[in-house]
């Protein structure tokens, strides 16, 4: 199951949640009807939904009261890699990049992914090996091979990377 968003609060005395977005594509995952699957395996059908500030703002079906909706904070909504779908073509989840083993093209494994880090301007691998660790602009100049099934990234070294 993968991490949609996290309900951090109610808003306002119908039922409506706050949520803190852990997708980049709220359209996508927000439509009505979409069934979440909470992280203790209970169903929640969107109704409604919309983006203000930077937070989304849900409501689902049978959540009513702001006393039902209270009951929901700090829990978190997830969809199954099924009902994501597929990234297309040079695109990935987060999921499928953490903890993928990192080569430069010569074939010398430099360690791997430990966490994946968002600039606003690209996404930014950080790479782990023992106590040594940098950082990857995810962008073409750098990216030579993303290799999701077997958990492998090639990168092109550049001086002072590491």
């Amino acid at each position: 199951m993968i991490r949609i968003a996290t309900i951090i609060n109610t808003h306002a005395l119908k039922g409506e949640c706050k949520l803190y977005l852990h997708t980049d594509d709220p359209a996508a995952r927000f439509a009505p009807g979409t069934v979440f699957t909470l992280d203790d395996g209970q169903k929640l059908r969107l109704a409604k939904f919309r983006l203000q500030k930077g937070f989304g703002y849900a409501c689902f079906d049978g959540i009513d009261t702001v006393e039902k909706a209270q009951a929901l904070k700090k829990r978190v909504l997830e969809l199954s890699e099924e009902e994501l779908g597929d990234p297309g073509e040079g695109e990935y989840y987060y999921h499928q990049l953490a903890h993928s083993t990192v080569f430069n093209t010569e074939g010398e494994e430099l360690g791997q992914v430990t966490d994946l880090l968002e600039t606003g301007a690209q996404l930014v691998l950080r790479v782990t090996k023992g106590k040594s660790r940098f950082l990857v602009p995810f962008v073409d100049a750098f990216i030579e091979e993303v290799d999701v099934p077997g958990k492998r990234i090639v990168i092109r070294e550049m001086d002072g990377l590491r």
